[in-house]
């Protein structure tokens, strides 16, 4: 069991979010970011998103939008004189994200009723009513695990994976079907290596895990990782991959902030219980590891 206070990791993540909006106008690096919250580069990224609901570079395109929404609101400089202030070339790119943002013009929000205009402004806000905090399937510590995976890369259009896990999912299962490998494959899993954003290219590793005694070469595309063995939390999400990041937020923005554990530097994985290929995606079993200290 870590040490660390309930509300130490919601503290540790706003302390981020009060210094990206002190210094938005200035380079924001992430490994810095991560240093200033006491986390590693590794978990800093997933920890961020689960609190926040957006990724890091999301959250200083917004927080530098709101500020030129305040400043359409309660100033009379030009339009020209925000967009450059906020980081746009032209004007014509800063209406086009600003419109993406609130759904108006500047020069129609600059018209709305100063109410109206609040409201968009800070519609990002939570919703903080008390909700039952989602608990672990068990604590496990395992040793380390030797996992042979196939990885793939994606710009990342959306906070999920559109082509890498097929690619990489491809790859390994070709594979274990040309070598008769299925009946010695234990555990079938995903790795995500590095933090996941929109905009920016990501890591996909799909591993298959096999029963004691049986480690078969690896071929050309494929290799072998460690998963580092230690204390895992295992949280149990039923039903569509879809729907996994609930479970995900869950465990890190809820849980953990509760728990007085300590992420260590490892990577969370998913683990594929069942076969989607035999069951409905409702009934699919997916266990998501969290590596704790």
């Amino acid at each position: 069991m870590g040490t660390e206070t309930p509300i130490n990791h919601y503290e540790r993540i706003n302390q981020v979010r009060h210094y990206i909006r002190r210094h938005m106008d200035e380079p924001l690096n992430r490994d810095e970011l991560a240093a200033l919250a006491g986390y590693s580069p590794v978990h800093f990224h997933r920890i961020f998103a689960a609190h926040v609901g957006e990724g890091v570079n999301a959250y200083v395109r917004r927080v530098r939008m709101e500020r030129a929404a305040q400043q359409l609101l309660n100033e009379e400089s030009p339009i020209t004189t925000i967009a450059l202030d906020s980081g746009y070339e032209t004007p014509a790119s800063f209406g086009k994200a600003f419109k993406q943002s609130f759904g108006v013009t500047p020069t129609e929000f600059r018209e709305l009723n100063p109410m109206l205009a609040g409201h968009l402004i800070y519609r990002h806000f939570f919703d903080n009513r008390k909700v039952q905090i989602m608990q672990p399937t068990e604590i496990r510590t395992l040793p380390d695990t030797q996992v042979l995976y196939a990885r793939a890369t994606e710009l990342m259009t959306s906070p999920a994976f559109q082509t890498a896990n097929q690619e990489a999912f491809g790859k390994l299962m070709a594979y274990l079907g040309s070598t008769n490998a299925w009946d010695k494959m234990r555990s079938c899993v995903a790795i995500y290596p590095d933090p996941v954003e929109v905009g920016e290219e990501a890591r996909f590793d799909a591993g298959a895990i096999f029963v004691d005694g049986y480690q078969p070469d690896a071929p050309d595309g494929l290799a072998y990782q460690t998963l580092p063995g230690g204390r895992w939390a295992v949280f149990r999400h039923v039903g569509p991959y879809d729907t996994l990041w609930q479970t995900w937020q869950a465990a890190l923005r809820d849980w953990l902030s509760n728990s007085g554990e300590e992420m260590r530097d490892a990577i969370p994985f998913e683990d594929y219980v069942n076969d989607a290929s035999k069951v409905p995606p409702e009934e699919l079993i997916t266990d998501i590891y969290i590596p704790i200290q």
